[in-house]
């Protein structure tokens, strides 16, 4: 009774400062107003005349209580305020803050200042006094003086000071000066109780004397003890041991937050500073936990948790600091009984007194920091691992006590608040000191077995009970029990390794156990999820889905690496089992993930074959050993199976795209998959497999009808064509014994026959709807037909004849032909241009191989200068008859065309008359390039080729000068008398015969 009478008083006594402050601040914002109006009024008088500024108003307007504007008027409508501060107060100027403050800021603004409050009363009380004598002299204009003032005090207390430390120092010795500070300690402490008990207005001032008197005990037992040395270490340490004692009496008395402070720090930190010397440590940290539970007891009593949290910091660092320093032979059993003292005083504490409430952040966090500090220095101290993992395992009874038992200890209601946050932090505290005992005791094969387990466990509780936090630790739990078993399981899988083909030589052990675990977790994890669907939160609901993947990727792995137990091979073989297993699971419970993690598996097909490949040295079907082929003809069906899976299960998914994609390339590849393996064994046979491959394709197009496999046909036409016509190179100048000659006319009858099929010879095909398709899809290939009768003309008639001038005449005819009868062909219209453009190609070529035959003095020269003349006529025939072909790839290049053939002309006959004549081919040419030209100006007597006349100059320009530079130079009188008569014969015969036509022409302009 007397201490609640005592604790109204202060109450009492607290609201009547308080009164006093706030009548203190309307004065002070009165006077302010009315020092505002003179110093406004002031101004005004003082505008009128230039004035200077007075750094000593400067300076009373900075410290005065005048309130400056601001640089930013309030845009609000309400009025200005004028901050003032209370008079006993050092006023600190605060920065406006922009948005919610911190909870460092809050703590600073409203916590802070009341644990610093009792500490700073008398300064708070002197710095008032100040601050009134401040303000009076600077209302009369003598803030200057004030300043003077106070610094000649100042600086004559410190020489006071002084001049008392010489006395001190000069007269008294080690005990008088220890003697007298006690007593001065005793009379500060005796003081400051006085005014506690008779003040209770001055009951803060009365606090601050107690804990400045309980400072000057520890000083003076510092100074009795290890300082001067008055006294044994003992006695010392007796002496702080006492002046703490006293000093938790007058706490407890008074209810007083800066004694309990002061007596907290000096006395858990004043014995080591007084060098006590106790190896074990065992009798200090005995006192440092009497000392923190009867300030948690004082901390709960005054209701000031703050102090509760120092005295927790405190204690860590002292108790780390003591086992750091222990000795070799010390016997840790002890300590350990007082680490459990404080773990569980501390817990104690934090779950007391929370009045039907839930466990705030720092409670937790206080509970979390005793946890870890609790699992810190008993990992420290216990000297084995076994003896550990039984001391977290003999902590989980308490706990779980507490969790049944929670009500007769604390006395909440067994439904409030308080009462499930104590149940959860009891299932916490105990699943991990579970877990913990687990990792300390259990083999690590297994540990992520009963990790995995309480897991599950505690996720279940979680559920349950409804608590978030267990749930949490659970899933810690099981995901470091996760780890734990994948990677166990990853090195049983690596230390299986070994060289190809068998790749895997697996075994049961743990490895394998730790695989089947993990699916049978993923599994029940999925399972209680759903279950309790109602009770989890959308992470946890989103967690549920991550588990059902994991649950089929690791029943795959499983089930996979179970049957390469029994046959190493067969778990590649049997991929597509998982696969399709996968994609029908995706189906029915909507995971894209398993569904892609399905198709992933076709991958594994892959691995058989490659060590395979790596065994034998190549890829090639026919050298691969069993097991490979067997993986090749199973990945080349799966891409038709797995389309196949799609389309009966109905799965409309992204991964159907795929799947379609898996199936076009199976029907492509389909043609051509046996083409490397007759290219490799039997290579001979490869031109007339090629051919085989164009009917499958085409096969498959037709009853398909699969646009990929029309392209595919087309390709394949080119290449069968090129691979054949190439085939019959190699046979010829290589010496191939392959069958070039037998797929060369095997070509000729597939053209022959897709153009029969494809209605190629028709402009619109007719029939039925098939029919029109294949039409449409072999249009692009019936031009390429006559190329290739093309090449087929010269391959044969190049067999028969051995003379490659004859095969490109012939194939001139060929092209020629074209022109010269009625090409009704639909394929032909499209390609006359380049049939056109071949044709005189060709007149080129053999141009030129005529020339080279001259040079050389071949003995084929007369046949090659026949050829060429025909193919003369066949050119000039092309460019100089007039036929709709003709017309049509003329297009506004005919003239140009027929300069070619002249010049090229030139060059035939000049080479023709070099074989004809010995001594006189050079005027034979010239001869012959005067009727030339003559030829040429008839011809330009027509208006379509008028402009062939500039030629026919340039020809005879070219004659003129050879017969006066060249041929005159070299001749005999005779030679020159037949060159000049036949030349101006020529020329008159010629001029006759242009001035008869040319009445019948318009003269070119």
């Amino acid at each position: 009774m007397e201490s609640e009478l005592q604790s109204l008083r202060a109450e009492l006594a607290l609201l009547e400062r308080d009164n006093r402050r706030r009548l203190e601040i309307f004065e002070q914002r009165l006077s302010a107003l009315e020092a505002q109006l003179q110093q406004d009024t002031a101004d005004q008088l003082a505008a009128k005349l230039p004035i200077e500024d007075n750094p000593e108003d400067e300076l009373a307007q900075l410290m005065g209580p005048a309130h400056s504007k601001s640089p930013e008027p309030d845009q609000t409508t309400s009025p200005p305020t004028v901050p003032v501060h209370p008079k006993n107060t050092i006023s600190t100027p605060r920065p406006q803050s922009v948005g919610k403050p911190s909870k460092l800021a809050k703590w600073i603004s409203e916590e802070l200042p009341s644990l610093l409050e009792p500490t700073l009363e008398p300064l708070n009380r002197v710095w008032g006094s100040l601050m009134s004598f401040y303000r009076h002299y600077q209302n009369q204009g003598k803030a200057p003086v004030f300043f003077m003032t106070a610094a000649g005090i100042l600086a004559l207390v410190f020489g006071f000071a002084y001049l008392l430390q010489f006395s001190f120092n000069a007269y008294l010795g080690p005990a008088g000066k220890v003697t007298l500070g006690f007593l001065v300690a005793a009379a500060t402490t005796v003081g400051g109780v006085t005014f506690r008990r008779r003040m209770p207005n001055m009951a803060d001032y009365g606090s601050g004397l107690i804990a400045l008197g309980v400072i000057l005990l520890y000083l003076c037992g510092y100074f009795a003890g290890p300082y001067y040395q008055l006294v044994p270490i003992p006695v010392g340490v007796g002496l702080l041991v006492a002046t703490t004692s006293i000093s938790y009496l007058l706490a407890l008395l008074f209810e007083t937050r800066v004694v309990s402070m002061v007596t907290l720090l000096g006395g858990a930190t004043m014995p080591l500073v007084a060098n006590h010397v106790d190896p074990t440590a065992v009798v200090y940290l005995s006192y440092l936990l009497v000392l923190a539970l009867a300030m948690l007891h004082l901390s709960k009593l005054i209701h000031w948790p703050q102090l509760a949290l120092v005295t927790m910091a405190l204690s860590a660092g002292m108790f780390e600091f003591s086992v750091a320093n222990l000795g070799e032979s010390t016997s840790t059993w002890s300590l350990l009984l007082i680490v459990h003292g404080f773990f569980y005083g501390f817990a104690h504490y934090i779950l007391s007194g929370l009045s039907g409430r839930e466990l705030d952040g720092k409670r937790i966090g206080m509970l979390v920091a005793n946890l870890v500090l609790f699992i810190h220095i008993s990992w420290s101290l216990t000297p084995s691992s076994n003896a550990l993992g039984v001391i977290w395992l003999f902590n989980l009874l308490p706990w779980a006590a507490l969790a049944i038992c929670s009500r007769p200890l604390f006395g909440y209601g067994t439904d409030s608040d308080s009462a499930r946050s104590i149940l959860a932090m009891a299932l916490l505290h105990g699943g991990l000191l579970a877990g913990l005992a687990i990792l300390a005791l259990c083999s690590p094969e297994l540990l992520g077995i009963v990790w995995c387990i309480e897991g599950l466990l505690l996720i279940y509780l979680g559920l349950h009970f409804g608590f978030i936090s267990v749930r949490c630790e659970g899933y810690i739990a099981l995901a470091l029990a996760g780890i734990t078993l994948f990677l166990q399981a990853l090195v049983w899988v690596a230390e299986s390794l070994v060289p190809a083909p068998l790749l895997l030589s697996l075994d049961v052990s743990a490895g394998w156990t730790n695989w089947l675990t993990l699916s049978a977790a993923a599994f029940a994890l999925t399972q209680l999820l759903r279950h309790s669907a109602g009770k989890t939160t959308p992470a946890e609901q989103g967690f549920t889905l991550v588990a059902d993947n994991a649950f089929g990727l690791l029943l795959s792995a499983s089930f996979l690496l179970s049957v390469g137990i029994i046959w190493p091979q067969g778990m590649w073989l049997l991929a597509p089992l998982p696969m399709t297993f996968l994609i029908w699971r995706s189906q029915r419970m909507n995971s894209a993930f398993s569904e892609w993690l399905g198709l992933w598996h076709y991958l594994l097909l892959f691995i058989p074959l490659l060590a395979s490949a790596s065994v034998v040295g190549n890829l090639h079907f026919y050298d691969q050993i069993p097991y490979g082929k067997i993986a090749s003809v199973e990945a080349f069906l799966a891409l038709w199976l797995i389309a196949e899976l799609y389309h009966q299960l109905n799965i409309q998914s992204p991964g159907q795209k795929l799947a379609l994609a898996l199936r076009k390339l199976f029907y492509a590849l389909l043609p051509i998959i046996a083409l490397p393996t007759i290219l490799y064994k039997a290579s001979d046979y490869f031109t007339v497999a090629m051919w085989f491959s164009c009917g499958i394709a085409l096969y498959l197009y037709i009853w398909l009808r699969m646009e990929h496999l029309k392209q595919e046909f087309r390709i394949l036409i080119s290449a069968a064509s090129l691979i054949t016509i190439g085939g019959c190179l190699l046979q010829e100048f290589v010496g191939w014994q392959g069958k070039a000659m037998e797929g060369l006319l095997l070509g000729v009858a597939s053209f022959i026959g897709l153009i029969w099929l494809g209605q190629g010879l028709k402009r619109s095909p007719a029939g039925r709807e098939w029919q029109q398709a294949i039409h449409w899809a072999l249009k692009p290939v019936f031009p390429l037909a006559f190329y290739y009768f093309a090449a087929v003309l010269i391959a044969v008639s190049y067999t028969l004849t051995r003379d490659y001038v004859l095969s490109l005449l012939l194939t001139q005819l060929y092209f020629g032909s074209l022109f010269f009868g009625q090409p009704k062909l639909a394929p032909v219209r499209n390609q006359l241009t380049p049939f056109y453009m071949l044709t005189l190609g060709i007149f080129e070529l053999i141009t030129l191989i005529q020339v080279g035959a001259v040079i050389v003095k071949s003995h084929n020269a007369e046949w090659i200068g026949a050829y060429n003349l025909v193919s003369l006529g066949i050119a000039v025939l092309l460019v100089y008859h007039k036929t709709l072909p003709t017309r049509a790839v003329w297009s506004g290049h005919r003239i140009a065309n027929m300069w070619l053939v002249h010049v090229t002309a030139i060059i035939v006959y000049v080479a023709l008359l070099a074989q004809l004549f010995d001594a006189m081919w050079l005027p034979a040419v010239s001869f012959a390039l005067v009727v030339h030209a003559t030829l040429l100006l008839f011809q330009t007597l027509k208006p379509e080729t008028q402009k062939l006349l500039k030629l026919s100059l340039i020809i005879y320009g070219i004659a003129a000068l050879k017969i006066v530079l060249w041929d005159m130079q070299d001749f005999s009188l005779i030679q020159k008398i037949v060159v000049c008569m036949l030349v101006g014969l020529c020329m008159l015969g010629a001029a006759f015969q242009y001035q008869k036509f040319l009445p019948r022409h318009t003269l070119p302009e």
